[in-house]
């Protein structure tokens, strides 16, 4: 995709998101007058919210005496910041809701943080084999770039793609445009977890949030919430610890459940509300044709597609994928067809095929190059080709097959396809339920002639199909793969998060854990003492530093190596 189209898709997506924007601010109530906005302070304990405000001495969770002490700062109920290409929106009307959740159950949600935290932990040991893992194969794959073994340097470009552990998002490049509202979707609900997770631990250990938000900076979107340090600052270390690895343990959960929608809860679902399964029966069915494909006028929606050739598909997507993705481009044929007679004044121009002319040259498109069965794997003579109609051959289903000139009266003979970019596939399809016609359309033979991957690429399939007419086809197919893109964020957003780097929630949860470690050894101190204050601040800092060198060269190193992939395969 050219650099112009996908700076055209983005103004475009950004001309939708100002359009709701303004669309939500005309509707959305008046601020509170009497609540005026309280300065933030410099400093915020927690990297991944935003700056917290002021003191707060008050640590009552519950919202309506926060309403009412004239201590508690106090900030506008709703307030939009909009820039080019960033949009921020603040909001004190979850407040009162993440208030009531920790007060319904406290027992439960002290019990859910404390085991938040130890996962939070293992965690971090994880996280920072990952990321290192992720550095090493980095290296490993640039090393091989710039000096490829001469027995191994046509496989440079696959070695690069296979030595990412992490992949980046990059609109056009490695992520396709169709998926960017799933992204952007999908990032913004795993970072709500997140922040739900911060919220309601701080309201479960007393501290009340000032206020909570979304926003979207050019392709990033993101949500936060607003914590005073004060208040966070007197409780205990593990109480603080609880707070920061809540968002870290919510995401961890959001990937356990996607696992288990994925891994059959989701197929169940669909089952029970009116989708049925092909699965046991053959056939994929057809979710979506591209329009400009040759496919879209002989493919709908909801049809099944249960035979390629002479290859039946009985195991569904395993078996379209086999065939059509085979490494040769093309399969060697079982049967042949037979043919009463040749029709030798049609010529063989539609023999003459090569690269660039892979359907041969005869003027008329209705003829295809055919061949002896029998020579199918031998060197091609003339008297062994000719011309013949493609679809009185190939997509009658009454024609005699067959496997040497014996069983027929005159030849058997069969498509001749030296090139890949050539192919001509016989497409058995039968029509959903609710479809009426005749029967030779609603159970229909059709040629496709091309690569085989073309219609692996026109064609999007799955494997349930709607019962009724009303319910889309590519209802599966989005939830389907919103889960897998809400999948690996919230993987990476709970791997990544944890890590000692700096300005993300590691940082922050390690200089915890390095207080409740002194602690543990050396009695009781606090941060506050000399000694154990500048050892502690000592120790996170080397940390710190040396993990977000790290970071900061995966994040590049997986960049690079992206845009190089991306760039390569366009060629």
């Amino acid at each position: 995709m050219d650099v112009f189209s996908i700076l055209w898709q983005f103004l475009c997506m950004w001309v939708v998101i100002y359009a709701f924007v303004f669309l939500v601010k005309f509707y959305t109530t008046e601020k509170d007058a009497k609540r005026k906005p309280y300065p933030p302070s410099a400093i915020s304990l927690l990297p991944t919210f935003s700056t917290g405000h002021g003191t707060d001495t008050d640590t009552d969770c519950d919202f309506d005496d926060d309403r009412r002490n004239p201590n508690t700062p106090l900030v506008e109920r709703d307030q939009w910041s909009i820039k080019p290409f960033q949009i921020r929106y603040t909001t004190q009307n979850f407040n009162r809701l993440f208030a009531k959740m920790t007060r319904a159950a406290p027992r439960f949600w002290n019990w859910w943080f404390t085991i938040g935290t130890l996962v939070a932990c293992a965690l971090m040991v994880a996280g920072v084999v990952v990321i290192g893992l992720a550095a090493f194969r980095i290296l490993s794959g640039l090393y091989h770039a710039i000096l490829p073994a001469p027995e191994t340097s046509h496989r440079v470009k696959r070695d690069l793609g296979d030595d990412q552990v992490f992949l980046p998002m990059i609109p056009g490049v490695t992520l396709p445009m169709s998926h960017l509202g799933y992204y952007l979707f999908a990032l913004l609900f795993c970072g709500l977890i997140h922040e739900a997770g911060h919220a309601i631990a701080s309201y479960s250990e007393k501290v009340p949030i000032q206020s909570a938000g979304v926003f979207v900076y050019y392709l990033y979107p993101g949500a936060f919430v607003n914590v005073p340090d004060q208040p966070l600052q007197l409780l205990s270390p593990f109480r603080q610890l609880k707070i920061v690895c809540a968002g870290v343990w919510h995401n961890a959960i959001l990937y356990l459940l996607t696992l288990l929608f994925l891994s059959g809860g989701l197929k169940a679902g669909l089952l029970l509300c009116g989708w049925k399964t092909l699965e046991g029966l053959g056939g994929v069915s057809v979710v979506d044709v591209r329009s400009l494909s040759p496919l879209a006028t002989h493919l709908s929606t909801s049809s099944v597609i249960y035979r390629l050739d002479d290859h039946p598909l009985d195991n569904n997507i395993i078996d379209w994928n086999d065939f059509l993705l085979f490494d040769q481009g093309r399969h060697r044929p079982t049967q042949g067809f037979c043919t009463e007679k040749y029709l030798d004044n049609l010529g063989l121009e539609c023999c003459e095929i090569n690269d660039d002319t892979p359907f041969g040259k005869s003027p008329n498109e209705t003829l295809s190059c055919f061949q002896d069965f029998k020579s199918a794997l031998d060197l091609k003579k003339p008297e062994d080709l000719v011309c013949l109609p493609a679809l009185e051959i190939l997509a009658s289903r009454d024609r005699k097959r067959c496997t040497s000139d014996n069983e027929c009266e005159t030849k058997c003979i069969t498509p001749y396809m030296p090139s890949t970019g050539g192919q001509i596939v016989r497409i058995y399809a039968r029509m959903p339920s609710w479809v009426q016609g005749p029967p030779e359309e609603l159970d229909k033979v059709f040629l496709f002639e091309g690569e085989l991957v073309d219609i692996w690429e026109s064609v999007k399939v799955g494997i349930l199909q709607p019962r009724f007419w009303i319910l889309p086809a590519s209802i599966p197919h989005i939830l389907e793969l919103l889960l897998r893109y809400v999948s690996s964020f919230t993987l990476a957003l709970a791997l990544l998060n944890i890590l000692p780097a700096f300005r993300l929630d590691g940082e922050f949860a390690l200089g915890q854990i390095l207080v409740l470690l002194l602690r543990s050894n050396h009695g009781p101190v606090t941060t506050r003492t000399g000694d154990t204050q500048r050892y502690t601040r000592g120790v996170l800092a080397v940390i710190v530093k040396g993990t977000s060198i790290v970071v900061g060269f995966v994040i590049i190193g997986s960049i690079i190596l992206g845009v190089f992939n991306g760039l390569s395969g366009d060629f």
